[in-house]
Order: structure tokens, then C-alpha cells, then sequence
């Protein structure tokens, strides 16, 4: 046999089996159009430092959602989650500090930030110690 005829051969048998399309290329692909919602998290961290609030994700499951909040500046620091009916759930930490801060949170949108000396210019949430995640 030939190393054309073998090919041929290959290449024929794996269209009977259904490797290949009848076009001779890759099997034809199907896409899933509803595809199932990744598990969310229900934890998440925060670090915060002068000036800046850093959660571990932006992306949490909604209903009971654990902060683990970690006051990695020099200064003392609070956390507040603010969430969607405005109600504010705070921590306070020295610095080196950590603290947790369990929050039953409703689908949209939630800030984080530190109020502390807020309405003065030496706001923490203005200097940028703010942040959003959204809970799914």
C-alpha cells in the first residue's frame, strides 16, 4: 500500500467513525447556550492600607457573605459595607489588625470603604480608601 492509499485509508475511517466532518476538517463543534452558573463564593478578604481597600474578588454569592478585613497600614482604620438598602455594617481596626464581619448581602452592588474623618479633607474615603464588589 502506498503512503497516499494509507492516508486515504485513515483518513476514511475516520470519517465513517465520525472523528471528522464530511468536509475532511475537525469534528464540528457544538456550543452550549445555557450554561450553568458557576458556584459564587460566600467569603471573601480585604486589605486595607493608607489609601486603598483591596477586596480578594469582586464577585460574591448573595445571602450570608463573610469579610475577613485586614488593617495592613499604620494608621487605624474602619471598614464599612454599605449595601443596597444603605445600611452600614462597620469594623474598626488598629493597625496589624484583623477582624471578620459576617453580612447578609442582597443581590447588586456594595461599597466598601473607611468613613473615618469623613466630611473633613482628610477623609480616607476620598484619599481612595473605597471600593465596590457585586453579589450575583
Amino acid at each position: 500500500m502506498t503512503a497516499r492509499a494509507a492516508v486515504a485509508a485513515v483518513l476514511g475511517g475516520a470519517l465513517a467513525a465520525g472523528l471528522i466532518g464530511a468536509g475532511g476538517g475537525a469534528p464540528e463543534r457544538r456550543h452550549r447556550l445555557n450554561l450553568p452558573e458557576p458556584d459564587l463564593p460566600r467569603a471573601l478578604a480585604v486589605d486595607e492600607a493608607e489609601w486603598s481597600v483591596r477586596p480578594s474578588r469582586t464577585l460574591v454569592a448573595a445571602g450570608l457573605v463573610r469579610l475577613r478585613i485586614y488593617n495592613r497600614g499604620e494608621d487605624d482604620h474602619n471598614l464599612v459595607v454599605v449595601d443596597r438598602t444603605g445600611r452600614p455594617h462597620v469594623a474598626f481596626l488598629r493597625p496589624r489588625e484583623s477582624a471578620t464581619l459576617s453580612v447578609r448581602l442582597a443581590p447588586g452592588r456594595v461599597r466598601l470603604l473607611c468613613t473615618l474623618f469623613a466630611g473633613t479633607a482628610d477623609s480616607h474615603e476620598l484619599r481612595g480608601m473605597r471600593a465596590e464588589i457585586r453579589v450575583r
